[in-house]
């Protein structure tokens, strides 16, 4: 039988995760909340432990303790693990063969002697041998983009900061999908750059908005178009022909994240508009976040500015990181892995497709996240804390809104799960919590 403390602790848990307690609602201090609740003032004091360590309440001394959630809108931008239980809230997927192939060519690299290149300094590009072996990795269809075209970054988060920080001043606009990634948010918010939301549809970004927006003065947009996060939305090449079009009558910027493109090999908007699109891509996603370097394939004009902003902001790459790179890339441990991926995301689809019958689900066979809509009653919010509640993290459609209060009632679930049992497993309870409702005894 649970301990008197953690009984109260759950009462608080089912009240937060209802939404009977909001994220946001103060918690009184512990010596009126043990009065309340016929307590030892050290009871509630380990109640409060209990609550905090489940990452439902925080709090300092002399500001109150409220109803938090790592869950809020800028804390997915850290990507911080959720460390316990199971945490399909952030899209890493490294499996089991994977992880070997991973470590068997590293020994290979390391036991072969440190190259000098290895060693030196960080730096925004590669020698030209390295360039054109990293800039086939940028190659899609009938894009082959010139090693020239690189620049290097020490993940895809600071080629993100980086290219903002080139493109729109202090108070410059940078146009968005309403929901995006969370780190942009964070990232524009940090430089002083107003975010603008905009509609989407199946594919993504509404042209016409995009273009209404164009007409008061952008600065730039930033924009996923394969598998958009949260939504999984891609574009099909004649939204990418739209939108390129768009670009070039109005002299607009775009920043292309393609961090999902290596799952569904289409030709990227650079392809289209290649002297309007700044392209960033990573070996986070591909590979592991352990090797985050970022790949930003750049016309020739915003190369100075670039530069400059990465050396700037310290986001320049660390030469053991391209090393390393180029190593897994001539290894074959790349085009290994994105397959070994791929693979694993078809089978775990299908799993989700069962799981969630008769619920809403946005996915694809080749996508490593899914939208799951929310029926009635429910909330992002506190459906996150209802699954964080049973050991499995999710991340509410909130932290990725521009806009507070505008985003639709529903979940992004990450392919994040170790092994197909434990998917299944997760997806079975995050299913009956859907379908409960949030008013049931969790």
């Amino acid at each position: 039988m649970p301990k008197p403390y953690v009984r109260i602790a759950d009462s608080i848990a089912r009240r937060i995760a209802t939404g009977d307690l909001p994220i946001g609602a103060q918690l009184p201090p512990q010596r009126r909340f043990a009065y309340e609740h016929g307590i030892a003032v050290s009871t509630a004091s380990r109640v409060y432990d209990e609550l905090r360590r489940r990452g439902l309440i925080s709090g300092e001394v002399g500001r109150g303790t409220y109803v938090a959630s790592r869950f809020a809108p800028l804390d997915p931008a850290l990507q911080e693990p959720a460390g316990t239980g199971i945490d399909l809230e952030i899209v890493f997927r490294l499996g089991g063969p994977a992880r070997e192939v991973i470590s068997q060519s590293t020994a290979r690299f390391f036991k072969a002697g440190l190259p000098g290149r290895a060693a030196a300094p960080a730096s925004v590009r590669a020698d030209a041998a390295t360039a054109a072996v990293l800039a086939g990795l940028t190659r899609v269809a009938d894009h082959r983009p010139p090693p020239e075209t690189l620049l290097l970054a020490g993940s895809g988060k600071e080629a993100i900061a980086a290219t903002f920080a080139a493109l729109a001043p202090r108070g410059g606009r940078i146009a968005v999908e309403a929901l995006t990634y969370p780190f942009a948010i964070s990232a524009a918010r940090l430089l002083g750059i107003d975010l603008v939301p905009l509609p989407v549809d199946d594919e993504g970004i509404e042209p016409a908005a995009l273009e209404a927006q164009a007409r008061q003065g952008l600065a730039g947009v930033y924009l996923q178009p394969t598998h958009q996060s949260p939504l999984v939305l891609t574009m099909s090449e004649g939204r990418r022909a739209a939108i390129a079009d768009l670009l070039a009558r109005h002299d607009l910027t775009a920043v292309e994240d393609s961090v999902y493109g290596f799952l569904k090999p289409m030709q990227p908007l650079a392809a289209y508009a290649p002297d309007q699109v700044i392209r960033i891509d990573s070996l986070s996603k591909r590979l592991m976040p352990g090797l985050a370097l970022g790949l930003i394939e750049a016309p020739a004009s915003f190369h100075e500015r670039l530069a400059k902003a990465l050396r700037t902001g310290g986001w320049m790459a660390p030469s053991l990181a391209v090393a390393l790179a180029r190593h897994w890339i001539e290894d074959g441990v790349v085009t290994a892995v994105e397959a070994t991926k791929r693979q694993e995301a078809a089978a775990m689809f299908e799993i989700a497709g069962r799981s969630f019958a008769g619920l809403e689900v946005r996915a694809e066979p080749d996508a490593l996240h899914c939208w799951l809509s929310l029926p009635e009653g429910w909330r992002g919010e506190s459906f996150a804390a209802a699954s964080a509640e049973l050991g499995i993290a999710v991340a509410p459609g909130q932290a990725f809104a521009v806009a507070s209060g505008t985003a639709p009632s529903g979940v992004r679930i990450a392919f994040s799960a170790p092994d197909l049992e434990t998917w299944e497993f997760a997806l079975s309870e995050l299913a009956s919590i859907a379908t409960r409702g949030p008013e049931k005894d969790l």
